[in-house]
């Protein structure tokens, strides 16, 4: 079953890598070793792993990158369908990982923007 997953998610990347060529190619592969790199960073990954995570992360930055294009930026409908994204991205890495590993995966791949450093707040920059 998780072959056959992992098949299907590879085959769609594929198919879908044929309308995305050249530039955004490099853009995804840049966007994927470092989705990586930082999972890596956190966690110990096998090669079976790290090869999954590859081509889910793979298969998520083409679509993104689909999206972008299909989209106006900024728009509702970008913004709603980016988290329809993410949320097929992390059910897929539920399906090939397991709820908990899955999850580590995640949090290790979010940047750590460190303690007391959240949104909103800091010093405000004053206007000139």
């Amino acid at each position: 079953m998780k072959k056959t997953i992992l098949l299907l998610v590879f085959s769609i990347a594929m198919c879908s890598s044929l309308f995305a060529q050249n530039t955004s190619d490099k853009k995804i592969d840049k966007k994927v070793n470092a989705y990586v790199e930082a999972v890596e960073n956190n966690l110990t990954l096998t090669d079976e792993e790290k090869e999954t995570i590859v081509t889910l992360r793979k298969g998520h930055a083409i679509a993104f990158y689909e999206l972008n294009e299909k989209y106006e930026k900024g728009s509702e409908e970008l913004k709603k369908n980016r988290k329809e994204n993410n949320k097929e991205f992390s059910k897929l890495l539920a399906i090939a990982f397991g709820k908990d590993r899955a999850k580590e995966i995640i949090n290790a791949a979010k940047k750590n923007k460190g303690k007391g450093k959240g949104k909103g707040k800091g010093k405000k920059k004053k206007k000139n």
